[in-house]
């Protein structure tokens, strides 16, 4: 995929694809052109609905149950209170904390952030800067920092990212996870959590987007040579109103082949490299036209 300074080619997309559509549905008049983006229709609506329940089902099972084996394996060996009192000790105030006592807490059933905001204020009377809510907002964000560290040994780039944010925008998710993995022989469990709740919904948008893509293409080139079995030749001496109607008719069509291009440009994105996901980003946010189409796939598959 194209860097940032190539912005303008996804604007061009649109641009051509609505007005190779105007171009043909105007030479092919009115009736025609509306008979030929029902198919459209049909296809993009089917596209989007078979491809939802279907990935959903994916991801929940097939795609969840092989990564939580991946991130098992990482988990072997993986030391949790020893990685959350490495985070704790790179927090502005340097505070030092034992992994034994965080242990010690986190088998307690007390809340774990309290206790720890107590331990860590517990230092010969010495005592942080942070209130007890903002040094709770940095312990939330070192949990997500720790699950994307175990996410990214076995999965890839996007999904580590989205691993992170689940993480970080369900801090209370981590009063279910801890117990899991702190003094387990079998990390399975602990495994599959994180591959239910952080990393599932990952693969689900990978899922849909190819889904979408290949359902979109079959169904719509079905449905097309449907309509010109149906209609035939039927048409071929056209007024000039049904041309301009046929034009008009054309610009949705154009539309919803834009749409599907948006989603092939997300799908590139999401499974590409680092600096793939940099400057797709950034470049789809310099669109005029674009970035509308892109925004609402990111934003809803």
């Amino acid at each position: 995929m194209m860097g940032e300074q190539f912005w303008w080619f996804y604007d061009i997309i649109v641009v051509a694809a609505i007005g190779l559509s105007m171009y043909i549905s105007g030479g092919k008049g009115a009736m025609k052109a509306f008979s030929t983006f029902v198919a459209y229709l049909v296809a993009i609506v089917m596209a989007l609905s078979i491809s939802a329940s279907v990935s959903e089902s994916l991801a929940g099972n097939s795609i969840k149950n092989s990564n939580a084996k991946k991130i098992s394996r990482t988990l072997e060996s993986y030391k949790f209170t020893s990685k959350v009192a490495e985070q704790i000790s790179g927090m502005e105030d340097k505070v030092i904390v034992e992994p034994a006592q965080l242990e010690k807490i986190y088998k307690g059933t007390k809340s774990y952030d309290a206790e720890i905001y107590k331990l860590v204020n517990n230092r010969r009377g010495k005592k942080i800067s942070d209130s007890q809510e903002v040094f709770a907002e940095k312990l939330h964000k070192a949990y997500a920092e720790i699950v994307k560290t175990i996410v990214s040994d076995e999965l890839g780039k996007y999904a580590t990212e989205v691993a992170y944010k689940e993480a970080l925008d369900d801090p209370e998710s981590f009063n279910t996870f801890i117990p899991l993995i702190i003094d387990k022989e079998d990390r399975t469990p602990a495994a599959e959590y994180i591959a239910e709740n952080y990393t599932k919904p990952a693969y689900r948008t990978i899922t849909w987007l190819i889904l979408f893509l290949i359902l979109f293409v079959l169904i719509l080139v079905g449905m097309l040579l449907l309509v010109n079995y149906v209609m035939g030749n039927a048409y071929h001496e056209q007024s000039l109103a049904s041309h301009i109607g046929g034009v008009f008719i054309g610009i949705p069509k154009g539309i919803i082949l834009s749409f599907a291009a948006a989603v092939l440009v997300r799908l590139f994105v999401v499974m590409g490299s680092d600096e793939m996901l940099f400057f797709n980003f950034k470049a789809v946010d310099k669109t005029y036209l674009f970035k509308y189409l892109y925004n609402y796939v990111a934003d809803h598959m």
